[in-house]
């Protein structure tokens, strides 16, 4: 299986076991898990480096995680 798995995901069936704080990226068997600021940085990151994805709404989603991860020290 692969996906994102936030560990504050309010429907705690889509959180994997192995996921207790931060986001996790997994794949096929693999994963890795990250705190939030490392994620964002992570998911940030890519999203810079892919202009055929952008537009308006998803910059101010990116921004919006940026600001609240950062506040909220995790």
């Amino acid at each position: 299986m692969s996906g994102i798995y936030i560990s504050t995901d309010a429907d705690r069936e889509n959180i994997p076991a192995y996921l207790t704080k931060g986001i996790a990226f997994e794949f096929m068997d693999s994963h890795v898990t990250l705190p939030f600021r490392d994620a964002i940085a992570c998911i940030t990151n890519w999203y810079n480096h892919h202009d055929e994805i952008k537009n308006p709404e998803l910059d101010k989603i990116i921004e919006d995680l940026k600001i609240k991860f950062s506040q909220q020290g995790l």
